[in-house]
């Protein structure tokens, strides 16, 4: 092992320190919202329906008004009744006067890797693959090159879908990873935010400037370059371009006209602002970087419409539901990660939060979720459109919650 190796691997784990930390930071920021917000709930009386939306308008246009990263925020709160709870706060972009709509179209982030990993179980239902088969199945030996190269051993024949599809494989992460040669992914893009990077060039730099984490199947590390990797697999399984594959296996058919895979980038995408780093990149070739790990474009309905159909057991079989929901990898506490999917176990977040349900679904690092409780069955989707809310967004779900909590049957 080089000494550069071992360098690269000690900045890799003191990232994942400070990644650990940050989270611990916000679980202590959720304990105090919860002895707040809970005081309040324990002692006033419960609130009608309008009681409940103004309350949670005032939230929201506060959130607006004291964050310069966030110019709106989108919020549907749907439950098991059918009542559905829609709001939307603040302006399209950043100095604009155009208010934002509930049928706002937005950058998703990293929701559209649940999209993905739906798109897999569909194929495993339909016996075209297993999630244990091995990745070298469809993608050739230059794209996984250096890849997987862990001790001197190129160990990309052991890596399967699964793996990849749980964050296991060990491959690096080209988005937030360390590097071991020149400016990390995130630095590139504040200096040059109209670069438009293509799937191959996004796996280049993770085999250029980055490291494996491990051995296949040895750890979880979350890893946005496994999913550019699934991407390219799919094309090769299903013979077409990624995006044409989404229409035809999940917008289509589930009648989702307002979604598509963001393929022009620039003034015509049309988008909410995104803010990363102080960036709107909404308008900038930048967000080319995300593509099959999370670049769909969609809006609150069209996301419902999805979270409804893949928890109604529309979109894949029970069994591989299941694959897909086994939490049993942790990000942190009370943060399991399954395939495409996060679970939040509340209860484990902060002891105050004792009687919260989990929930599961999909979460993106600009404050965008869907997620969907099987307790209640209610689902919530929001978007702050802002890096600041990566986790800033689970916290305000929490206080959402414990208003909905007191809406009067």
């Amino acid at each position: 092992m080089t000494k550069n190796t071992e360098a690269a691997r000690t900045t890799k784990q003191r990232t994942s320190t400070g990644k650990r930390r940050t989270l611990r930071i916000a679980v202590a920021v959720v304990t105090v919202i919860a002895i707040a917000v809970g005081v309040l709930a324990f002692f006033n009386r419960p609130l009608s329906r309008d009681q409940v939306h103004e309350a949670i308008d005032e939230r929201l246009t506060r959130v607006v008004a004291e964050n310069d990263s966030v110019s709106s925020v989108l919020l549907t709160v749907a439950e098991a009744s059918g009542d559905v709870h829609e709001f939307a706060v603040g302006t399209t972009h950043p100095g604009s006067s155009e208010p934002v709509g509930v049928d706002s179209p937005y950058h998703s982030a990293s929701v559209g890797k649940t999209m993905l990993a739906t798109v897999y179980g569909q194929l495993v239902d339909e016996g075209v693959l297993a999630f244990d088969d091995p990745v070298t199945r469809w993608l050739d030996a230059d794209t996984l090159a250096g890849l997987f190269v862990v001790d001197g051993v190129d160990r990309a024949g052991q890596v399967t879908i699964g793996q990849l599809l749980r964050h296991t494989s060990g491959v690096g992460d080209y988005f937030e990873g360390p590097v071991d040669a020149g400016p990390t992914m995130l630095a590139t893009i504040a200096t040059d935010p109209d670069r438009l990077f293509t799937p191959l060039e996004i796996v280049a730099f993770t085999r250029d400037r980055q490291v494996p984490v491990g051995q296949p199947g040895e750890t979880f590390s979350y890893s946005d370059t496994g999913y550019i990797l699934l991407g390219l697999a799919l094309e090769s399984i299903e013979d077409k371009p990624y995006d044409e594959i989404l229409e035809d296996r999940i917008f289509r058919p589930l009648g989702m006209a307002d979604s598509h895979l963001m393929t022009r980038f620039g003034v015509e995408s049309d988008i909410l602002a995104i803010e990363v780093n102080g960036v709107d990149l909404s308008t900038r070739n930048a967000l080319s970087l995300d593509w099959a790990g999370g670049g769909v474009v969609t809006t609150m309905a069209d996301l419902l419409t999805f979270m409804r159909a893949l928890e109604g057991g529309e979109l894949v079989s029970p069994p591989v539901h299941r694959e897909m929901t086994d939490f049993s990898n942790d990000v942190d506490t009370g943060i399991g990660y399954g395939m495409g999917m996060m679970q939040f176990r509340f209860s484990e977040l902060s002891p105050l939060l004792f009687s919260m349900s989990d929930v599961h679904g999909a979460v993106g690092v600009t404050g965008t979720f869907a997620l969907y409780d099987p307790a209640s069955e209610t689902h919530y989707i929001a978007n702050f459109g802002s890096f600041e809310f990566r986790e800033r967004a689970i916290e305000e779900l929490i206080d959402i919650r414990l208003t909905f909590d007191r809406l009067e049957g």
